[in-house]
């Protein structure tokens, strides 16, 4: 997972929105984490105001969010790491989670309970999902497709019970108007909102939810 997509990731996203959502939440923070840094986007925003770090399970995320941050001149340090076995090596006074982060764990507990051992009390855990809605009327058992700079990928989509199981093949142009075909895997898994915040409060938070239909924001406080 994420060894071809790593590439082309910020080609194809645009992530302003939930750029926005996390820097807004943890003004007047300190120290903190972005975890599932992806390409590093958020981490960069962050960098702006906060003492930050990218956390990620995908060594290429983590080089494509390296080059990023070393083009823009931040020092952001990186850490290779699953969500669900956070270790910071610190209190952090905020653990953001963007972009589905949430959608691609099975069991969410087990990311909340790391995030809340990491975390300094009355520190923040901001994340979002794609909302059940979403992922079963929207996303599962659909197709979509797209071609930007001259790189198309074909984006097929099976919903099973609890998941949406993703196939991303990407075209890509290699010279004389030959394509070379590489193909990712991934696989969402659908989480109701009333299940996160349940989770939330036995381990150990207060939560705000913002729901937006398609995508739902969570801010919990840890107490």
């Amino acid at each position: 997972m994420y060894e071809i997509i790593a590439r082309y990731y910020d080609l194809f996203m645009s992530d302003d929105e939930w750029v926005d959502f996390a820097v807004n939440a943890v003004k007047g923070k300190y120290r903190g984490a972005d975890v599932g840094c992806g390409s590093g986007s958020v981490a960069a925003a962050l960098a702006a105001e906060h003492d930050v770090i990218a956390v990620d399970s995908s060594a290429e995320m983590l080089t494509v969010a390296a080059e990023k941050f070393m083009r823009s001149g931040l020092r952001i340090p990186t850490v290779l790491q699953d969500a669900e076995k956070l270790s910071l090596g610190f209190k952090a006074d905020f653990i953001t989670a963007m972009c589905d982060v949430v959608n691609y764990i099975r069991k969410p507990e087990k990311f909340f309970s790391a995030a809340q051992k990491n975390l300094a009390g009355g520190g923040l855990l901001v994340f979002d999902i794609s909302s059940e809605e979403k992922l079963r009327n929207v996303l599962g058992d659909n197709v979509f497709t797209e071609t930007k700079d001259n790189v198309t990928y074909v984006w097929e989509n099976s919903l099973e019970r609890d998941r949406v199981n993703m196939l991303l093949t990407f075209f890509i142009p290699c010279g004389n108007g030959l394509f070379r075909k590489e193909i990712d895997e991934q696989t969402q898994y659908i989480h109701g909102k009333r299940d996160i915040e349940d989770a939330l409060s036995l381990c150990g938070f207060e939560s705000k939810t913002i729901d937006k239909g398609d995508r739902i924001y969570f801010v919990a406080k840890k107490v």
